[in-house]
């Protein structure tokens, strides 16, 4: 049955490779996105996740309703501190509930957040994380997001935390219309962020951890998992966080890939 999905952040990376497998499946697909529309797509609406009033326009003038909504519009931590929690943090936030409250998302609908490898630890700063969520609208996240002092790297760090969260605790809220909400977390993946991500990493620190799984991800494969939570028949996965990272998080968690182990952590030890 074809299913009408909403993505953010679909023009390219992640978002453009989930794009692709849904309109090959014969879905119909709405972006919104800061960037030029990509192929595919049914419609595309410029849309900047950062600023509330853009996100209240575009929400506002979508027509009809969506079987499923795709949270993939994200920025790396190099960007800077407060576009990191703006976007990660209160865009998404802002996205999800406005189209709740407006009737846009279908009972029985399927939402899936993009969290991260980064967040993997998210229930050791529950505090930190009850500090974003004590914003209660976007203009108190801005304040929020201006008065962060801990740098863009661990402002992205503490929002991809923050999307685990948040997916787990909107599963149990929306659970009574069928609605399941659920999160992604990838590893370092192939995409125009991932620059990005190796500069606040360091190059050999991230060479290290892509040769622990044997590769770098692709957006294809995170968008398998996308689609499949979207669309496909995962019907009782309500509430997760899904790991789409060849194993690193399991090396990471036993031993295997300790990061601690790394030459380059061994040389900044020494």
């Amino acid at each position: 049955m074809s299913k009408r999905i909403l993505l953010t952040g679909a023009s390219t990376g992640i978002g453009n490779a989930t794009l692709q497998r849904l309109v090959a499946g014969g879905h119909e697909v709405v972006n919104l996105d800061i960037k030029d529309a990509p192929d595919g797509a049914a419609e595309h609406h410029h849309c900047d996740v950062s600023d509330p009033a853009s996100i209240e326009s575009v929400v506002a003038g979508l027509e009809g309703t969506f079987d499923g909504l795709g949270n993939i519009a994200g920025v790396a931590g190099s960007m800077g501190a407060e576009l990191v929690l703006r976007v990660n943090v209160y865009g998404l936030r802002h996205i999800t509930e406005t189209l709740l409250a407006a009737g846009k998302i279908n009972d029985g609908a399927s939402i899936v957040n993009i969290a991260s490898l980064a967040g993997m630890v998210w229930n050791r700063h529950l505090d930190r994380i009850a500090e974003l969520d004590a914003a209660e609208d976007f203009a108190a996240g801005i304040e929020v997001a201006q008065s962060y002092e801990r740098g863009g790297p661990a402002a992205y760090t503490l929002s991809k935390e923050w999307v685990v969260s948040y997916t787990k605790h909107l599963a149990g809220q929306v659970l009574d219309r069928g609605i399941r909400v659920n999160s992604v977390s990838p590893g370092p993946v192939h995409t125009p962020l991932f620059p990005y991500f190796e500069q606040d990493t360091g190059v050999e620190q991230m060479a290290w951890l892509n040769e622990r799984v044997g590769r770098l991800g692709t957006p294809e494969d995170e968008a398998e998992v996308v689609t499949w939570l979207l669309v496909g028949d995962s019907g009782w996965v309500n509430g997760v966080d899904l790991p789409v990272d060849g194993g690193l998080s399991a090396g990471m968690t036993v031993g295997w890939a300790n990061p601690k182990d790394s030459p380059a952590s061994r040389s900044r030890r020494s």
